[in-house]
């Protein structure tokens, strides 16, 4: 059997998934390719016989540019739907991931057979500075562990699928439908259009022109002409290239966000209880 997994990871949550995963899936099944994301090119994975796609969960659903990948992933036309797997690392929920992605990819063709998740630490930049952080230490050696034994078992779901197995129901409710409803693409823009998403802009000050940014962005969309130009057009809102500088220079005021998600309250409820300990 030929297998491959492709994966979106920008901390490496889901890479030290992916990998583990590989490793087992390349013993059980005798071959198994892997791919970042990026550099993966849809139309040649209807050559394999078993897929596993990898992503972590930002604003309760899946980055839109894993819903890019799949939606330019060829319809499979004629025989039998192609297996694949679904696993995902989330700080706090997978909101609906799996049921969104398991949808689009019933329309391109691909019948999910497994779905795996596990707790991946949560480096979004409103929350960086909670101490512990979201999912501190994971993936740990328990969560690679699993994610290989379930990697070596898709062998025989996606075996058991080919004989008339129905394969599985991806996890999902009208809560976390809704949920996930109010993070799509065009409410993301106008949150930032608004303010609550912040506006990224480039200190001149402190930025060296490095070009860090520019290799960190998942979606090329960032320029280096004098100081760095982040496009509009493309963007995922995960802010990689805000996090990853190594000079701070770009600018982005979290403070309403930190407003609504009731990060300013928890710290001062935090403080008030240590005040009133004895």
């Amino acid at each position: 059997m030929r297998a491959c997994i492709v994966y979106f990871s920008q901390t490496g949550n889901t890479r030290k998934v992916a990998e583990s995963m590989q490793e087992s899936l390349a013993a059980a099944a005798g071959f198994c390719a892997i791919y970042r994301l990026e550099e993966a090119d849809p139309a040649a994975l209807s050559r394999y016989d078993l897929i596993g796609l990898g992503t972590p969960a930002l604003y309760l659903r899946e980055p839109l540019n894993v819903r890019w990948f799949l939606e330019s992933f060829p319809r499979q036309s004629g025989g039998a739907p192609r297996p694949f797997f679904l696993f995902v690392t989330h700080g706090g929920t997978p909101g609906d991931v799996f049921s969104r992605i398991g949808r689009l990819a019933r329309g391109r063709g691909l019948a999910a057979v497994g779905c795996f998740r596990c707790l991946g630490v949560d480096t979004f930049p409103p929350y960086a500075d909670r101490s512990p952080l979201i999912a501190a230490g994971h993936p740990d050696a328990a969560d690679l562990e699993r994610a290989r034994r379930f990697a070596a078992s898709m062998v025989e779901a996606a075996a058991a699928f080919r004989s008339g197995d129905p394969g599985v129901r991806m996890p999902g409710s009208f809560l976390s439908r809704l949920a996930s409803g109010l993070f799509n693409g065009r409410a993301l823009r106008l949150l930032e259009r608004h303010g609550v998403l912040p506006h990224k802009r480039v200190d001149p000050g402190r930025c060296t022109r490095c070009g860090l940014c520019v290799q960190a962005c998942p979606q090329g969309i960032i320029r280096l002409a004098g100081l760095p130009s982040i496009a509009d057009r493309g963007c995922i809102y995960c802010y990689h290239c805000h996090r990853t500088c190594p000079q701070q220079a770009i600018l982005c005021d979290w403070t309403p966000l930190r407003i609504l998600s009731g990060h300013y309250f928890r710290k001062w409820l935090a403080a008030s209880s240590r005040r009133r300990e004895p």
